[in-house]
């Protein structure tokens, strides 16, 4: 047991390895990057860049943007002493915020200004993977002293410009690359769960599995949505686009986990209101963060409140959930905390943020999805795993049935079929039946002679001869008492009676007690309930005349003989 667990985490302790690779990797990526510090001012409409520059002291570089109103601003942002790599070829990068976009001007030591419009309408769009914008700067002899940007429709919801940075082209392009590998198996691990979950859904029916499959369609399309993809194939589609998109899917997620939450644990002793609470906030999560994407900007920053604080209950029903599936000692409690850890890890940390106690980090802006991907990964073997027990007890319950069914339809003592399942048989294979019926001579000496254990074992050793001598492929059966059947298709010729009435009087009782049986037999064709009575009626005259004529002997009853 202890290897077999150990072998389901080793996919997941290499999942765990990628995904910390990707994690590291960006900052790697961006070694070649220098971060520029900020300050703002609000802008004004007679503001121009010169009147701008000439009151530095005008500008606050408090790190507090998050708590500016909404508007129009000014960003001043120092430039670093030495440019990175060889101070050409230099990349403007900066977080994708609500906003409407941003002019930016290069300020350089011999006093010359380049100026930048990245957002006017152009074939390729300034967004890149991670959701950050990028600008390529122009080469100029002389060093950037200064950045200088304006930024149009400000939500300030999180701030103005975050995470600024100048990088080498060549940091940019890694950086990219990385982003997409990462984006690039988020979706096709998104995927591969998605098609096998919904053909286990199909197959089971199980509520989770569904849960779990609009969980992933929502956190895929979240992915498309916040990483930037999309604006590689749709120009023109800003900030607020992406995000009125990204902030009610990154809800919908939520809730749909809760809902598969509530699901996963069905074994577990769940009370009434908790199924309540966890539907009321996943409905909530979902309604407010429509309005917001509905809204907004109007009253944004009120909107993003509430929205950031209708997350908060998650934790403690998240919580509940576990003390109640710990209580109940439910055995995929370990597979549920390890897999949904990433999780509550990336919401914790965006919490921390909307509250203003982390700064803002790329890292933190898609740690959703590095904490869904490690999910993903390690669900996929919890599902399996419940998939695999489900699977064990659906073959149990098959077994107990079939075991029910068999104990329904044979004889306890012999092991034969009894005459209800004797009778179905026969009369689902529409034949030519040929019908013996064999019933022990003065059975009730034996049970004087042996007692009822020596009756039964005499029993027993009738139901093995007929066993012996019956035609490949018939039906045998103890109908009742001493009474036994074998039925059987074709020839009446297949079964000698002789033969059986030999291998009868050769049964050895205890104290060397002989027995003897007679047969009387019947053929006709059946096809109905009547067909067969008519049969039993032929074959049990046959019997009658073979016991009154002195037994231990056989008749037959020809076909013509047996009227319908």
């Amino acid at each position: 047991m202890q290897a077999a667990r150990i072998s389901l985490l080793k996919p997941v302790l290499a999942a765990l390895a990628l995904l910390l690779s990707f994690a590291m990797g960006a900052p790697q990526a961006s070694a070649k990057s220098v971060p520029l510090d900020s300050c703002t001012l609000a802008a004004t409409a007679s503001d121009t860049v010169p009147s701008v520059l000439s009151k530095p002291q005008a500008f606050s570089c408090a790190d507090t943007q998050n708590q500016l109103s909404p508007g129009n601003y000014w960003v001043k942002m120092q430039a670093p002493a030495v440019a990175p790599g060889d101070g050409r070829n230099l990349i403007f990068r900066t977080a994708s915020l609500w906003d409407e976009g941003f002019e930016l001007w290069t300020i350089h030591s011999d006093g010359h200004i380049e100026h930048y419009q990245p957002f006017q309408k152009q074939a390729i769009s300034p967004m890149r993977l991670g959701a950050t914008t990028i600008v390529p700067l122009r080469n100029h002899p002389a060093p950037i002293r200064m950045f200088l940007a304006k930024v149009s429709d400000s939500g300030a919801v999180r701030g103005v410009m975050l995470q600024s940075q100048i990088s080498t082209s060549e940091s940019a392009i890694t950086f990219e690359m990385i982003m997409s590998v990462f984006y690039a198996g988020f979706a096709g691990v998104c995927i591969a769960l998605l098609v096998y979950n919904i053909a286990l859904w199909r197959a089971m029916r199980e509520p989770f599995l569904l849960a779990y499959c609009m969980m992933i369609v929502a956190t895929l399309s979240y992915g498309l949505f916040t990483s930037g993809a999309l604006h590689y194939f749709v120009s023109g589609l800003s900030g607020p686009d992406r995000l009125r998109i990204t902030i009610p899917l990154l809800a919908y997620s939520a809730s749909a986990a809760l809902i598969f939450i509530r699901f996963f644990f069905a074994n577990t002793e769940i009370p009434s209101w908790l199924v309540r609470t966890t539907y009321v906030q996943a409905t909530a999560m979902a309604a407010t963060a429509t309005i917001y994407a509905i809204l907004a900007p109007w009253q944004i920053k009120t909107l993003d409140a509430i929205y950031v604080y209708s997350f908060t209950p998650v934790p403690v029903i998240f919580g509940v959930y576990v003390w109640k599936a710990w209580k109940s000692k439910d055995r995929f409690l370990g597979y549920f905390l390890l897999g949904w850890s990433g999780v509550a890890f990336s919401t914790f940390l965006r919490m921390l943020h909307a509250f203003d106690i982390v700064p803002y980090h790329i890292l933190i802006e898609n740690s959703t999805l590095f904490g869904l991907a490690f999910e993903a990964l390690v669900s996929s073997l919890a599902i399996g795993y419940r998939v695999r027990l489900l699977a064990k007890a659906r073959d149990r319950a098959e077994i107990a049935e079939a075991h029910a069914m068999a104990i329904a339809d044979t004889d306890p003592l012999t092991g034969l079929l009894n005459r209800r399942a004797f009778l179905r048989a026969l009369l689902e294979r529409h034949s030519h039946w040929t019908l013996v019926l064999l019933d022990v001579d003065h059975f009730k000496r034996v049970n004087d002679s042996l007692g009822h254990a020596g009756g039964d074992e005499a029993l027993a050793l009738i139901s093995e001869t007929l066993q012996e001598v019956a035609p490949q492929g018939a039906l045998v059966a103890r109908l009742g008492g001493e009474e036994f059947a074998i039925a059987y298709r074709g020839n009446l010729l297949l079964l000698e009676p002789e033969d059986l009435l030999a291998s009868v009087r050769q049964i050895n009782l205890p104290q060397g007690y002989r027995i003897t049986a007679s047969i009387g037999i019947a053929n006709r064709i059946v096809t109905s309930e009547d067909d067969w009575k008519i049969l039993y009626r032929a074959a049990d005259m046959a019997l009658y005349r073979a016991k009154t004529g002195g037994r231990d002997r056989f008749i037959l009853i020809r076909p013509q003989n047996v009227a319908a």
